[in-house]
């Protein structure tokens, strides 16, 4: 895999991040997945993924449901929403359909996206430019 494609700052070292292959490529698995370790998910999976740290969903990857994790790295497939993410990536054949609750987002060039995304945690500070509306 050539980390060049994704952004240079996370997403990269989050790509070459060691993780435990949870869901294996073409293998199909449903229900609900827990960890507390940095995980991978290779295969489809359909149902709920909450993790403590990294969620990486390879390039042959597909998740249809929910996923909460504070690290996320998308490279292949998601249909649904991600909750409650510290920073998430979007890598260059990444396809997310559905909606991003996260404090931190990188999209990559040739990645897609549908849906609406929710920046949680950010303070804008107003001007005075603004308070005289």
């Amino acid at each position: 895999m050539e980390s060049t494609l994704i952004p240079q700052d996370a997403g990269a070292a989050w790509a070459e991040a060691r993780t435990r292959v949870a869901v294996g490529r073409n293998v199909n698995v449903s229900g609900k997945l827990i960890f507390a370790e940095p995980v991978r998910i290779e295969g489809r999976f359909r149902g709920e993924v909450r993790s403590v740290d990294l969620v990486v969903v390879g390039e042959e990857g597909l998740i249809e449901g929910k996923v909460f994790a504070p690290r996320l790295l998308i490279m292949g497939e998601l249909h649904g929403d991600l909750v409650g993410c510290d920073r998430v990536v979007l890598g260059p054949r990444a396809k997310v359909f559905g909606n991003i609750e996260t404090r931190n987002l990188a999209i990559s060039e040739g990645a897609y996206f549908e849906g609406d995304i929710r920046m949680t945690g950010v303070r804008v500070e107003q001007t005075a430019a603004s308070n005289n509306r």
